[in-house]
């Protein structure tokens, strides 16, 4: 009798094991017959996909070898601020630069320049409306070539600023004129880094 009471606790007891676990599983999987129907429940997320950051298209930038600082650039404050409500990566994928109206000068990627030569890059601001005096943490643009150069990450709805700094060489004239025209992307990123 003990054996037989034994018995039917241990299989009432695997039961509902099983059907604890069945029931589990029910919810997950699915079998259909052949020639039957079923139906499936989809739970989807909707993740914000526009984003929107303000920036100026056009941007007048001075360079002189006059200027005591180590940085020969005088520009606005470039301000970006990120609308949308994810934080987003703003870089730079290619850098158009026409030097043609200066004579006998070219390009440094790497803002080191010898006495012909003129370096471009952007910079974060450090101080609220101060523009930077040295190259420090400068990004320096390469002319005329893909580049993938991050240059700041905003947080949803964050508002920061880039100034145009760069340096020549003492070859470099005073007098001319030339274009530089990096082209932005801006992109969605995790978070604030």
């Amino acid at each position: 009798m003990k054996k037989k009471l034994f018995l039917q606790l241990v299989l009432a007891a695997s039961l509902l094991f099983s059907s604890v676990s069945y029931a589990a599983e029910a919810t997950s999987t699915k079998d259909i017959p052949v020639g039957g129907s079923g139906q499936m429940e989809m739970v989807g997320t909707v993740e914000p996909t526009i984003l929107s950051v303000t920036m100026p298209t056009f941007v007048p930038f001075n360079i002189s070898s006059s200027l005591s600082t180590q940085n020969k650039v005088i520009s606005p404050r470039i301000s970006m601020k990120n609308n949308s409500n994810v934080p987003v990566r703003i870089d730079v994928t290619y850098t158009k630069v026409d030097l043609s109206k200066l004579k006998n000068v070219s390009w440094s990627d790497t803002g080191t320049v010898n006495s012909n030569q003129i370096a471009i890059g952007l910079k974060q601001e450090e101080t609220k409306d101060e523009m930077p005096k040295t190259l420090t943490q400068a990004r320096w643009l390469k002319a005329n070539q893909k580049q993938d150069m991050n240059v700041l990450i905003l947080d949803s709805n964050q508002e920061d600023a880039l100034y145009v700094v760069g340096t020549m060489g003492d070859g470099v004239s005073d007098n001319g004129t030339f274009n530089v025209t990096p082209t932005f992307v801006v992109s969605r990123t995790s978070s604030a880094e």
